[in-house]
């Protein structure tokens, strides 16, 4: 199947001449089957990982490490801070198309509205939606294909997503970038509606973990702040393993730490 889809891109990259990212073809079921494929890549039916993000700004910077479970089919996460001391226990739970926030400084949970899923999370350049994936880039999108271009010495085809009528995305339109030999995620970019690229997130540093090949470093950039951005780097990551259903769940949240 990946032999067929990629000959497929290849035959229509052939005939269409991509001289610009303005000529797109309207191919949806290809394009949505690459964007499938680069999610399951990254994400598998579920995942466990240690992950440490790093915030950049122009005077100063600061790290903290978090471990994160996912069920990807029953649409459900829970992220904990480990590191630092000072925001250890600081965690996250999504379910049910709702998120929650347990403070432990203050022994409390607070219920994230919809409204504040843009939010930036824990002072980083990712929002809210980015870490529990409130919207989704399957569901919530069409795709077209737009060409190919070449991306640090790789072949890559962009896949354009834009927002179905009346869902309920910040983003105009996403273009992903995956290489042609494997369909792994390369760069993300991210436009407004007035057309401007807003930020912009490349993906490095591939090794094999788990059995496969993965970028294990996230560079995401805003645009429109010069000299900020956010690295997250995977330490540990395990993908389509059994995760105990309690892990997400309030109980768990609140739990004694």
């Amino acid at each position: 199947m990946k032999l067929v889809i990629k000959t497929l891109i290849f035959f229509l990259i052939c005939i269409f001449n991509y001289s610009s990212a303005e000529t797109v073809v309207n191919d949806t079921t290809l394009a949505r089957r690459i964007v499938e494929h680069a999610d399951t890549l990254m994400r598998g039916t579920s995942n466990y990982g240690v992950y440490r993000m790093t915030v950049v700004r122009p005077d100063w910077s600061r790290s903290m490490t978090m471990e994160s479970w996912e069920k990807k089919e029953a649409d459900v996460s829970f992220i904990e801070v480990i590191e630092p001391p000072k925001e250890a226990g600081t965690a996250f739970l999504k379910r049910e198309g709702q998120m929650w926030n347990w403070l432990p400084d203050i022994e409390r949970t607070i219920k994230i509205p919809p409204s504040m899923m843009m939010d930036s999370w824990m002072g980083s350049d990712f929002t809210n939606d980015d870490l529990v994936h409130e919207s989704s880039i399957i569901n919530d999108y069409s795709h077209a294909i737009l060409g190919a271009d070449t991306l640090d010495g790789v072949l890559s085809y962009g896949v354009q997503l834009t927002p179905k009528p009346d869902t309920p995305v910040v983003w105009d339109r996403i273009v992903i970038w995956v290489g042609a030999d494997n369909f792994m995620p390369l760069k993300e970019e991210y436009y407004d509606e007035k057309g401007r690229l807003i930020r912009t997130m490349y993906l490095k540093n591939v090794r094999k973990i788990s059995g496969r090949e993965f970028p294990t470093l996230w560079i995401l950039e805003p645009h429109l702040k010069p000299g900020q951005r956010t690295e997250f780097e995977i330490l540990k990551i395990e993908i389509n393993v059994e995760i105990p259903d309690r892990i997400f769940t309030r109980q768990h949240l609140e739990r004694s730490r």
